[in-house]
């Protein structure tokens, strides 16, 4: 279980935690938690399920724009 703190804003929080890693034949999957107090949120508290290669895209999508430049995934 990993967890990252993001405070945006004085009074806005964002919590995304990772977990519950579960292997399907070739695929391994992940829930995604998030709580949030950010106002773009239309629920504090949802979560998804993404797959390893989604993952796998966003760091390829942030290796590509040198504005997301030192961002971790």
């Amino acid at each position: 279980l990993r967890a990252i703190n993001v405070d945006l804003q004085p009074d806005a929080a964002l919590q995304v935690d990772i977990s519950d890693a579960l292997s399907e034949r070739d695929k391994v999957k992940f829930t995604v938690h998030t709580k949030s107090s950010l106002p773009n949120f239309k629920q504090n508290e949802f979560s998804v399920v993404r797959q390893h290669e989604e993952f796998i895209w966003l760091h390829d999508s942030f290796v590509e724009n040198e504005d997301y430049a030192g961002y971790i995934v």
